[in-house]
């Protein structure tokens, strides 16, 4: 072996393999950014159109090549409903519990996840329809001014 194979193999055995993108892995779960389809968020997590949407998904890509990463640190009571879907789609999932994990509110809780690069430009939840808002009622009063 030449000295830069040696250091090379001594670096890897102590650090690890080089990984490609280790702060975007951090940010999905292991996973990359032009792999997900739909993230959930840690904040998003309980809303009910977070697991409608999902499994929507879910239901869309049943049976393909798409994976379910779920935040194992959310604890069963939130993350349940995500499993029992994806069981229902006949779609693998994974609970990550490593560092990749996160608690914070913009953290990723729930990903569906291709095996290749898909490049979905709006991988968050859409956002909620709020109704137009209504006109202020006007009193009496309000001709004297």
């Amino acid at each position: 072996m030449a000295d830069d194979d040696l250091q090379q193999h001594l670096n890897n055995s102590i650090y690890g393999p080089p990984q490609t993108n280790p702060d975007e892995r951090r940010q999905y779960l292991g996973s990359l950014r032009e792999r997900v389809f739909l993230r959930v968020r840690n904040q998003d997590i309980e809303l009910p159109r977070a697991l409608t949407a999902m499994q929507n998904a879910l239901t869309a890509h049943q049976g393909s090549d798409y994976k379910l990463l779920i935040n194992g640190k959310m604890g069963p009571d939130l993350t349940a409903p995500y499993m029992t879907a994806a069981s229902k789609a006949n779609i693998q999932f994974t609970m990550v519990n490593d560092g990749t994990a996160n608690l914070r509110p913009e953290g990723s809780g729930v990903l569906l996840v291709a095996r290749q690069a898909i490049n979905q430009p709006n991988i968050d939840l859409p956002a909620p329809e709020t109704p137009a808002p209504k006109p202020e009622k006007k009193g009496w009063f309000h001709f004297f001014s």
